[in-house]
């Protein structure tokens, strides 16, 4: 565990630890996670942590670099913790906005429905299950079936992945859409815009805020550098 509040090593460096995993070492001492776990890392993610904390600044700003930030979290999950993750990612799925589709104005329900449509087909296929789709804002019930399912595919994951999931349906707002990307079916490009399409369609009719625009230039980087972590874990 680190205790020091400001930067005191010298050199940080990667060193293999077999099986193409790597440790960090901060001079000749092992950085630890927040836990006092030792972070065992791919080659991509161990570089960008070096670069991080090769960088100046105080301690608590590294430690939220963002590549540090999800390592030490996925590092420090425990039992209990991926439990209460599988239960916010099927609540996801139980009222997953893909499953809903507007009924006016005509223009955006054809937007939902080019986008929405296609992913709907794919976890249905995907997952062997059935997806109810409604319009309007009343909550659609989906199979009660879907949520073990879905459990099961969630609890093979390693804590790694199932933190980039966890974040990605975060940031996207639809666990079947960052399904669908971290399984390769959308592109990184498709899985923004379907997780937009009614924002972007609002900013078509009525324009766009300043201050909007910043967040969602702000919420773009963050989905990127997830997506960056999907290649690396």
């Amino acid at each position: 565990m680190i205790i020091s509040k400001d930067k005191y090593w010298k050199t940080v460096r990667k060193k293999e630890q077999g099986k193409n995993l790597f440790f960090i070492y901060l001079d000749e001492v092992c950085l630890k996670s927040d836990k006092g776990h030792k972070l065992v890392l791919s080659e991509q993610l161990a570089n960008e942590v070096v670069r991080e904390w090769s960088a100046d600044g105080k301690l608590s700003a590294i430690k939220n670099s963002f590549f540090t930030k999800f390592c030490f979290s996925a590092t420090d999950i425990t039992k209990k913790e991926r439990e209460t993750i599988f239960g916010n990612l099927v609540e996801y799925a139980n009222c997953d906005p893909i499953c809903y589709i507007a009924c006016e104005p005509t223009k955006l329900h054809l937007k939902q429905k080019n986008f929405y449509s296609p992913l709907i087909h794919w976890a249905e296929n995907f997952f062997s299950i059935k997806l109810n789709i409604g319009t309007g804002l009343l909550y659609i019930e989906q199979p009660p079936l879907n949520a073990n399912i879905i459990k099961k595919y969630l609890e093979e994951l390693d804590n790694f992945h199932l933190t980039a999931i966890h974040e990605l349906t975060k940031s996207l707002g639809s666990l079947f859409t960052s399904l669908a990307l971290y399984e390769n079916a959308v592109s990184s490009e498709l899985a923004w815009e379907v997780a937009n399409v009614e924002d972007n369609f609002r900013i078509e009719v009525w324009g766009e805020v300043e201050e909007e625009k910043q967040k969602k230039n702000i919420d773009f980087d963050h989905f990127k550098d997830l997506t960056k972590i999907l290649q690396m874990i």
